[in-house]
């Protein structure tokens, strides 16, 4: 049946009415009304439906500075300069059975990328929602499947100021240098780059036809609803969770939060990151079914809640029962060395089944980052130490040595690259490593690929990706020092011998004719 998609040009409008927008949208879908409109909106942070502001932006940049408003579509945040153009297009679902979230998310894509083909922009879509020109970021797709309406969106910066981007999100890119600010300007593509005299009338009649395809049916230009600018959410600062898991998954970052109650059974749960789904209740069904479980439960609770495969976008069933684990994995950790330690120490397992006493008891190797020397230490950028004394660095290295345990001062990436294939062609089964989940996320790839598992001790203090200078310590040029705690080092060691000791040591198997005869006499 063929069926009109009504759009409309709303033009710039304030940030603010921004969700007044996709429910006006979101109702004519409702109404059986297939819709699309675009607006362009001043400056913001527009971040997904369930990110963590806390995670997702640099508060103390933001606040106070410009809006943050919370899309209804799932995925990552955003850095929006003023007049970025944001589609929002709603269908009703009952017209498109059976159709998951990767498909949708594909078919908007596919739509924006003929759109601008018809402007003479060649793009591609690069998984799992962008849209690429040369290589270079130009759009991205976001998608909701409601019970009764799909939720579409694209947003297509015309101008990006890298510098605001860079401020603005937690994102662990480049350096606020000039060849860092040129770096990442090679990542994005602005639409005004690619077609500096657009017709602003232009693409979105362009995108409206491509978008009514999925109508089935033409596209007809209508007058903007009228739509009011309401105060955003003010953005609270959430209570700091007992416990905290994340894992990198091909659709994003995930992280489980978890409260415990007095006798240490989890409390409350919640689930965020860049995560785009079709199931909105999903991740409260998921948090009702851990609640008042032991955390060691966790991964078992989760994999008889999710009987079912969920529609995610590139997030697996089986990713969210492993961070169930994990959660778990630190809980243990936790019952030995202290709640507030096992929230920096990540756990790296690259086949997922190895239990963690067992990496635990496997560990020979120590890899430590350079820039926890201090910056007058003549050793800061060469491999070894002296042990003079004066810094947590040399501590770790005589805890290290006491146990035999092979120590490596990672002075740049490419130097950790040679370590780790060093490893694997020694045979290492686990390594104890020292680093910020910031390296660890941006650079977990190299980690997968040595397939060696690990536990990582989180560092503190002035690191790269804090100041911004992750070009200058890719290179091993980082001046400023990051904090170890050498302490919760030693008490990581220290419980790795124990585990050692206990899997080594003889066990005492029961007499079991003193059983046999005790059974005879009663």
């Amino acid at each position: 049946m063929s069926v009109t998609l009504h759009w409309y040009d709303g033009g710039t409008i304030p940030a603010a009415a921004f969700p007044a927008h996709e429910a006006a949208v979101m109702q004519k879908a409702l109404c059986g009304q297939p819709a699309a409109g675009v607006v362009r909106l001043a400056r913001c942070a527009l971040i997904g439906a369930h990110e963590d502001p806390a995670r997702a932006l640099r508060r103390s940049y933001v606040d106070g500075r410009f809006p943050v408003i919370r899309r209804r579509t799932g995925g990552g945040s955003l850095s929006l300069d003023p007049g970025s153009l944001c589609l929002v297009a709603a269908f009703p679902r009952p017209d498109h059975p059976g159709r998951r979230i990767a498909w949708w998310v594909r078919c908007v894509a596919d739509s924006l990328i003929g759109a601008l083909a018809t402007l003479g922009v060649a793009c591609r879509f690069d998984a799992p929602n962008d849209i690429v020109c040369d290589e270079r970021k130009c759009a991205s797709v976001f998608v909701a499947l409601e019970p009764d309406v799909v939720l579409c969106e694209a947003v297509l910066p015309v101008t990006l100021d890298i510098e605001e981007l860079l401020k603005t999100l937690r994102l662990p890119l480049e350096k606020l240098s000039a060849a860092g600010l040129q770096a990442a300007r090679g990542r994005f593509a602005p639409l005004g780059e690619l077609i500096p005299a657009i017709d602003p009338d232009a693409l979105p009649a362009a995108l409206a036809t491509a978008l009514s395809s999925l109508a089935k049916g033409p596209a007809r230009r209508v007058e903007p609803p009228t739509t009011t600018a309401l105060p955003p959410p003010a953005l609270q600062t959430a209570e700091s969770a007992d416990l905290a898991a994340f894992l990198k998954t091909p659709g994003g970052v995930l992280y489980l939060d978890l409260w415990l109650d007095s006798d240490h059974a989890i409390r409350r749960a919640r689930w965020s990151g860049a995560i785009q789904g079709a199931e909105s209740a999903l991740f409260a069904r998921m948090s009702a079914s851990l609640v008042g479980r032991p955390v060691a439960a966790a991964e078992a609770a989760l994999a008889a809640c999710l009987e079912a495969t969920p529609d995610l976008l590139h997030i697996e069933r089986e990713d969210l029962v492993y961070l169930g684990r994990l959660a778990a994995g630190r809980y243990w950790l936790g019952e030995r060395l202290g709640l507030d330690h096992a929230n920096h120490i990540t756990v790296f397992s690259p086949h997922r089944g190895q239990d963690i006493e067992a990496l635990l008891a496997d560990i020979d190797t120590i890899l430590l980052p350079y820039c926890a020397k201090p910056a007058w230490c003549k050793w800061r950028h060469r491999d070894g130490c002296p042990e003079c004394g004066r810094c947590a660095v040399g501590d770790a290295y005589g805890l290290a040595r006491e146990r035999g345990l092979q120590v490596t001062t990672i002075t740049n990436y490419e130097h950790l690259r040679a370590v780790l294939s060093a490893l694997v062609a020694q045979g290492t089964r686990a390594f104890l490593g020292v680093c910020c989940t910031d390296f660890f996320l941006k650079r977990d790839y190299a980690f997968i690929e040595a397939g060696i598992a690990a536990l990582f001790l989180d560092i503190g203090g002035e690191t790269c990706y804090a100041l911004r200078a992750e070009e200058d310590a890719y290179a091993g040029r980082f001046t400023a020092e990051a904090v170890m705690d050498a302490t919760l080092f030693g008490q990581v060691l220290d419980l790795r011998d124990r585990v050692r000791d206990h899997k080594s040591a003889p066990r005492h198997l029961p007499d079991r004719r003193k059983h046999a005869r005790s059974a005879i006499k009663h």
